[in-house]
């Protein structure tokens, strides 16, 4: 199997950002996610979003009421988020940054900390735990952590290379992977509608991080209430048929 070059998180995400709006159909998931952070979040408070992207979640949280900083590892992420905001007209502190090196002066500071639409999957297994140890030093006692991750037990057992196809403004976008022994290539491949020859490929890791996994990472960090579904409507997730893992859990009083 031929293999691309691999590139790191940030300039993945450099290189997609122009594209990726499109690719995750921004408005109909900004409805979905501002109604399930009602629910998830009732009282507003202090958020951090941490792989913010172009400001999904972010903006869902701010249009609610939440005081929201967001946290991404590229810089051009971060511009489309500005530019976002400025087009929902809310307010959102952000900054260029990853789990590892968030500074302290956050520590304590939110009352809650999300990280959705598989950004975990970028970090392997020593960074997730990192990573999991650093949100609970984020958060004010009581808070919640709110985590999403694809099902990639279910991915690999169904052998699904293709993740997904978007065809938006003349413009095909593809997601899919190779799988490799302990971890997956994540491909995307974008090109005009009628000039595909014009084409843009780029491909960076993704570690299929289980349920267990997770749960014992949040366990040891000190994380108690700790709840897995396969939705934003909290049904219960199943390892074999759900499509995605969300993760809910709370910071000891």
């Amino acid at each position: 199997m031929h293999k691309n070059k691999i590139i790191s998180a940030t300039k993945f995400y450099d290189s997609i950002s122009d594209v990726y709006d499109k690719m995750i159909d921004f408005e109909k998931n900004l409805d979905l996610r501002f109604n399930a952070y009602k629910e998830l979040f009732p009282l507003t408070g202090t958020v951090a979003d941490i792989g913010c992207g172009i400001g999904l979640d972010s903006i869902a949280l701010a249009m609610n009421g939440h005081k929201v900083t967001a946290f991404d590892i590229s810089p051009n992420m971060i511009e489309e988020l500005k530019r976002n905001t400025d087009k929902y007209q809310v307010t959102i502190e952000s900054h260029i940054g990853s789990f590892a090196s968030l500074s302290p002066k956050f520590d304590s500071k939110f009352n809650n900390v999300v990280s959705v639409g598989n950004t975990i999957a970028h970090l392997n297994q020593k960074e997730l735990n990192s990573a999991i140890r650093r949100i609970y030093k984020l958060l004010q006692p009581g808070g919640k952590i709110f985590l999403h991750i694809l099902n990639y037990k279910l991915i690999k057992k169904q052998n699904k290379r293709i993740n997904n196809i978007a065809n938006r403004d003349g413009k095909i976008i593809i997601r899919f992977y190779d799988f490799r022994k302990d971890d997956l290539d994540f491909n995307i491949l974008s090109f005009p509608q009628n000039s595909p020859k014009e084409f843009k490929l780029v491909t960076t890791k993704h570690y299929p991080h289980t349920k267990d996994e997770i749960g014992d990472y949040l366990n040891v960090a000190g994380f108690t209430k700790v709840k897995f579904t396969k939705n934003f409507s909290g049904e219960r997730f199943n390892a074999s048929n759900s499509k995605d893992l969300f993760v809910e859990a709370v910071r000891k009083l």
